[in-house]
């Protein structure tokens, strides 16, 4: 029997990985074949595949048969077909025959079944989607004269107009269709593919009265505009032309009282990775528009990395060090956010890390407190259980208290038999969970090789949109513990695989300098590629901006990610 919780998520990532390993000859199948983008594959074989990523074994294929899998995979949605002639095998040679690292593959902006899934998860979400929809409303700026918002449209349309000295670029009566309409509750969701992201439409954003309401972050469009700068010059004036739609589209909420147009950028995330049968997805993809409905400017995520030179230091160092960073971060920004701290921040020595719990909640939460925008600090406690058995503990702190704890549910390879363990990663500690809500996002708590636990044990994504790993440190290389690459390669970016969101994370160098290229914030968008082929430059997350300032052990690099940006691809 096939088990009821593979879902068609799952059938494509079985799919992906045929495509990067080949198929065993044993498991080829000579009667029917699954056909995807082209390409056959057997479905016996895909169907046990698709059963790891979810309960972490293979099926086995004495327990179920053929054409079960051959129903089971139609019912998924995908094709299947029988061999050409009885007894025929259809080779799939163009995978076995192809290299690995041609099939290792970036995912692209163009991929035809991302919008597609768009489309799929706002009717599961909103019901009613009208896609490609027309309004009935002029695109010439004379037409609004008598409207309340004609002023502030004729300013972004002279700019247009000064920016190259293209006057008449308006060529339709009426403005262009718009992506996808959902009626209730009254909104546009807009697709901007890279050709959007110009000059011209930099332009007009910067002069949008504060007073209109958008749903995305225009801070990020417009660094996203400076940073790829799209050029169409058929015709020589369709820049400005695309920025004008765009920016009457922007305007429906003051022409035709809808509220404000949402709209997403292809490389934010792999979209055609979500499954509109996944609650757990459905849940994500809901979360992401409200929040972007609601909260348009975004939260930051800002990493604290140390550079710890041998100097000894204590809890109140600490303490004093960790409020000068947020004074820091604070000054730095004007979003809500949180600050991450690494792991062991705080220690409790030879004790539990239990008493100290009070005495973070009240420091920070006090500091908090004189702040008027929501702020969540999270770091690490280590302390011991019993004489050879740590104790790894990562909390986040918010002004009105602890918003959530979690213990080390995966241990490092030397710490076998020398820790205290959670029982699973979502096992609550001191009664809180590991899991915490941030205005509409939630957010987990990864102590350290937690993040390697979430990739080799095939956890799946249990509704978090971002992890935050609370690292201990990197020594000198040829020294203990001196593994930066591997950890960002395997830890951070495998956990952001596996789980298909950013994974941020804060440690200390000890002895050594930061290096600057190592990645605090990672997304995945490589497919099924290996994290052993990852590297540094595959990393599409950029710090919106860095800061660094010396505390008592030796200094702190502080990177603070908008995290409606920080998927862009410079």
């Amino acid at each position: 029997m096939i088990p009821s919780n593979i879902t068609r998520h799952h059938v494509l990532d079985a799919i992906r990985e045929i495509d990067r390993d080949g198929i065993p000859p044993a498991r080829e199948s000579r009667d029917f074949q699954l056909i995807f983008q082209g390409r056959n594959y057997p479905p016996k074989y895909v169907v046990s595949l698709a059963n790891r990523f979810v309960n972490g074994k293979e099926l086995d294929a004495s327990e179920f048969i053929t054409h079960e899998a051959n129903r089971f995979i139609q019912r998924q949605g995908f094709e299947v077909v029988k061999a050409r002639r009885p007894g025929q095998t259809i080779k799939p040679s163009s995978i076995l025959k192809r290299p690995v690292s041609q099939t290792n593959f970036a995912h692209d902006e163009r991929c035809p079944e991302c919008k597609k899934t768009i489309e799929a998860m706002l009717r599961k979400t909103y019901g009613v989607v009208k896609s490609n929809y027309k309004f009935e409303i002029s695109a010439r700026i004379e037409d609004y004269k008598a409207f309340a918002c004609y002023l502030d449209l004729q300013e972004v349309f002279t700019a247009l107009q000064n920016h190259r000295g293209y006057q008449s670029f308006v060529r339709a009566m009426t403005l262009p269709h718009c992506d996808f309409f959902i009626p209730n509750p009254g909104f546009v969701l807009e697709f901007d593919e890279s050709q959007h992201f110009t000059i011209p439409r930099r332009l007009s954003l910067a002069h949008y009265p504060d007073s209109l309401k958008v749903g995305f972050a225009k801070e990020s469009w417009g660094r996203l505009c400076e940073q790829i700068q799209a050029k169409d010059r058929d015709p020589p004036f369709r820049d400005e032309q695309r920025a004008w739609y765009d920016t009457l589209r922007d305007f429906l909420p003051a022409i035709k009282g809808l509220h404000p147009t949402v709209r997403l950028y292809p490389k934010e995330m792999q979209w055609c990775s979500l499954d509109p049968k996944d609650t757990n997805d459905v849940q994500r993809f809901r979360r992401l528009i409200e929040v972007r409905r609601a909260n348009p400017k975004g939260d930051f995520v800002a990493t604290v990395v140390l550079q710890s030179n041998g100097v000894a230091t204590n809890n109140t160092e600490r303490r004093k060090a960790l409020l000068e960073i947020i004074e820091k971060v604070v000054r730095e920004t004007d979003k809500d956010g949180i600050i991450l701290f690494p792991g062991g921040y705080y220690s409790a020595g030879k004790g539990k890390a239990d008493p100290l719990f009070d005495f973070v909640e009240k420091q920070i939460g006090e500091a908090l407190r004189k702040i008027e925008r929501d702020i969540v600090v999270c770091l690490g406690i280590d302390g011991r259980v019993r004489k050879y058995a740590k104790d790894q503990i990562a909390i986040a702190v918010g002004k009105n208290g602890v918003r959530a704890i979690g213990r080390k549910f995966h241990y490092a390879p030397q710490e076998r038999g020398h820790i205290e363990l959670a029982t699973n990663h979502l096992s609550k500690e001191s009664g809180y969970s590991r899991i915490f809500d941030f205005n509409g996002n939630q957010y987990f708590l990864a102590a350290c090789y937690d993040s390697f636990g979430i990739r080799q044990k095939l956890i799946p994504n249990p509704g978090v949109d971002v992890i935050l790993d609370f690292i201990h440190g990197f020594h000198l290389k040829g020294e203990g513990g001196s593994g930066d690459v591997y950890f960002a390669k395997h830890g951070l970016a495998g956990a952001a695989k596996q789980w298909k969101c950013p994974a941020f994370g804060a440690a200390v160098f000890f002895n050594r300098d930061i290096p600057q290229n190592w990645p605090s914030g990672i997304y995945w968008n490589q497919g099924n590629r290996s994290t052993r082929s990852w590297r540094y430059k595959d990393n599409p997350v950029k710090a919106a901006r860095s800061v660094s300032c010396s505390i008592p052990e030796g200094k702190a690099l502080i990177r603070i990610y908008d995290l409606t940006d920080c998927l862009q691809v410079q």
